[in-house]
């Protein structure tokens, strides 16, 4: 899993047996400081190429050769050989996420589009290497039937951390989703959506504005040391996003490089040097997060209460007693439930290959908005093909069945 924030790739090696999901392996590949930057500049057009676009396969190839060698690495930690991988499930790096209809400027009398997502991913190596089927391009099919194609993650939320209560599962990377997980038999059905910026905005800042010497802000120390600027939080807090009903998603297109470039151009035209406040923007981009994830509470079905908290953004403690205290409802990160906070993303895309290969969606309509639920993917075969018999053991084994309102069992 590569996310918004273009950090690195982590990587999860799970068992599922008769329903039990176990995190057998997990491992972090970080970019290079030069290779994340070089790849920013080229998914946003800045790296001043003539034609970015003919580059995507060589990108894509690229990105594989890491993904092979972390998944080297997660076997040799598990102490396990290739040959017992039933699946592998790879994100990609999104280049366009564009969930709602729209047209294209550059085409005379363009007809309508409908919602897109496009990760690059090259899976034929790594089907090569691994011998095994690799699952890819998860949110084409979800998109296709009318939702959003995000977020998809929820099912594995939903498979390891529904309880006797209403909780939350929140997932902080580049962008912050929610996902309410109503208790068991309760009847309510499971929603998630984004709920703002989670990490990107945050991220962008500091980099740009030490001049690349510093990469993110170290538990929050800086935010904690500034002051909120309320201008700027108010300005961005009118965000119609945060005011729309789901299921909604959104990405660096709204939250990314040009709306920071946004936000230092507004300071600048107050009479203030980015350069001389980054501690106070920083508060404010915290704070802009946390109250993004306090206003999605209103379009929950109940107060969740607990919140168990993943992704990247459980490491900025600061950012964690925002929402505490801006929510007032308990925060636990995932790691405590025997799922680290930072494998919560890959963990989920190694089980969306498995419902994919086993025949079942992946995606849950009412997280998404799609009119029916859909098995998920592209399945590039290894190169010793497809074993119908190995499908359907792997299906066996697993046993894959989510006891909730909105999925009842079914045996094909």
């Amino acid at each position: 899993m590569c996310g918004t924030s273009l950090d690195g790739i982590d990587g999860s090696l799970i068992s599922v047996e008769k329903g039990t999901i176990r995190l057998l392996a997990f491992e972090e590949s970080p970019f290079e400081p030069a290779f994340r930057q070089d790849m920013k500049d080229w998914i946003s057009g800045r790296d001043r190429l003539e034609d970015p676009s003919r580059f995507m396969p060589d990108m894509a190839n690229l990105l594989s050769r890491k993904e092979v060698r972390l998944g080297e690495i997660l076997l040799e930690k598990a102490g396990l050989p290739s040959d017992l991988l039933c699946a592998v499930g790879t994100h990609g790096v999104t280049l366009r996420h564009h969930p709602i209809a729209h047209r294209l400027s550059f085409l005379s009398d363009a007809p309508e589009v409908g919602g897109v997502s496009y990760q690059l991913a090259d899976p034929f190596p790594l089907a090569r290497a691994f011998g095994a089927p690799v699952v890819s391009q998860f949110r084409g099919a979800d998109l296709a039937a009318g939702g959003c194609g995000a977020p998809l993650a929820p099912v594995l939320h939903r498979a390891v951390f529904t309880a006797g209560e209403h909780r939350a599962f929140l997932n902080i990377g580049g962008i912050a989703n929610i996902t309410f997980l109503p208790a068991s038999g309760s009847g309510i059905p499971v929603t998630a959506f984004d709920t703002g910026p989670g990490n990107m905005l945050l991220d962008l800042a500091i980099l740009a504005l030490t001049d690349g010497r510093e990469a993110i802000d170290k538990n929050g120390e800086r935010a904690r040391r500034g002051t909120v600027l309320r201008p700027l939080l108010e300005i961005l807090l009118a965000d119609p996003y945060f005011f729309r009903f789901p299921p909604k998603s959104t990405g660096r297109e709204e939250w990314g490089e040009a709306r920071l470039e946004e936000i230092l151009s507004f300071l600048r035209s107050i009479g203030l040097d980015p350069h001389g406040r980054i501690d106070d923007l920083l508060a404010t981009l915290t704070e802009l997060t946390a109250e993004g994830i306090r206003k999605s509470l209103r379009f929950l079905a109940s107060p969740p209460r607990l919140i168990v908290a993943g992704g990247g953004g459980v490491r900025n403690r600061f950012l964690m007693e925002r929402i505490e205290v801006l929510t007032g409802i308990p925060v636990q990160e995932s790691g405590e439930f025997g799922l680290p906070s930072q494998s919560i993303e890959s963990a989920a895309f190694a089980y969306l290959a498995l419902l994919t290969l086993s025949g079942c969606p992946g995606a849950i309509k009412s997280v998404t908005g799609a009119r029916e639920e859909a098995v998920l993917g592209q399945i590039t075969p290894p190169p010793s093909g497809l074993s119908s018999d190995r499908i359907q053991n792997v299906r066996e084994r697993a046993d894959i069945h989510l006891p909730f309102p909105d999925r009842p069992r079914t045996r094909g």
